[in-house]
């Protein structure tokens, strides 16, 4: 069974971005942050410059990570709002820019935590800093989802979620390389497109696996905002993980305990009668 079919994923994204051109309005929404992200690092560059000529390598060795720190909250809520399109909630443009705000100080204590021990992961060499890139991949989009999680909760639910699946994620960004270069040529214009159509992919991505996690019990449901559906009830209930359509077709075959006795109940029962009439027969010979 194959958990990740990227091919199949990619088309889905592409097809539901293109809906009535929906790729525009989620390029429009992130666009304001885009813009001052890239005013600020253009500030600092400049102060750089007029200060002292012999710093202008801070902009480009230290400035940048410096100025994408800051702005981690607003990218784990760019996170959140694809997701929230694809689970069909319509968020307003206004909400990146509000629940980066609510939650500026958890956001950036996670990702900047994250990125530390990335960071340092990858002084030892560049392969295992590029693992753990690829293990901590989801770390905005579940804290999204939870943010009671503190940063290492965070990073051990996404590394259980992207347990053999790391190369498949690497290969998934390599994908992109051709867009990228279409992203260069235009100038920047074609991002417009890109961006949206890169954020659904990894948004798809993240609830595929998310799904897998929970129905092979990787994970539980509640490590995942999903709470019981009813919180006083004697056996503990969950609201169904419902799979998107992208990957209905990959997980159909999964079954869960429950599912299994539950076929062999109705088999037996399907049998009996069978049986029965069978020794019915012998007995009026």
């Amino acid at each position: 069974m194959e958990i990740l079919n990227r091919k199949l994923i990619k088309a889905e994204a592409r097809s539901f971005i293109g809906q009535d051109k929906r790729w525009l309005k989620m390029a429009l929404a992130c666009l304001p942050l885009f813009i001052l992200q890239g005013a600020v690092s253009s500030g600092v560059s400049f102060v750089v410059r007029i200060g002292n000529n012999d710093n202008l390598s801070f902009n480009t060795s230290v400035g940048g990570p410096l100025i994408s720190l800051l702005f981690i909250p607003f990218t784990f809520a760019i996170a959140g709002y694809f997701l929230n399109h694809l689970r069909g909630f319509n968020p307003e443009w206004k909400s990146i820019y509000k629940e980066g705000i609510d939650n500026y100080g958890k956001y950036f204590a996670v990702g900047f935590m994250t990125n530390l021990s990335i960071f340092l992961w990858t002084l030892l060499f560049i392969i295992p800093g590029i693992i753990k890139e690829f293990e901590y991949f989801f770390v905005g989009q579940i804290i999204h989802d939870n943010p009671n999680l503190d940063y290492k909760q965070a990073k051990d639910l996404s590394g259980r979620m992207t347990k053999g699946f790391k190369g498949q994620l690497f290969i998934m960004g390599l994908s992109f390389i051709l867009w990228y270069m279409l992203v260069g040529i235009t100038f920047g214009i074609a991002l417009l497109y890109v961006s949206p159509y890169i954020s659904c992919t990894t948004a798809m991505y993240y609830e595929n696996l998310k799904h897998n996690a929970i129905v092979t019990g990787i994970a539980r449901p509640e490590e995942f905002g999903i709470v019981p559906v009813q919180e006083e009830a004697e056996t503990n209930e969950y609201e169904p993980a419902v799979a998107p359509s992208y990957i209905k077709n990959e997980v159909s075959d999964i079954q869960t305990p429950e599912v299994i006795e539950e076929s062999a109940k109705t088999e037996v029962l399907e049998e009996e009668p069978a049986e029965a009439q069978e020794e019915q027969t012998d007995i009026e010979e």
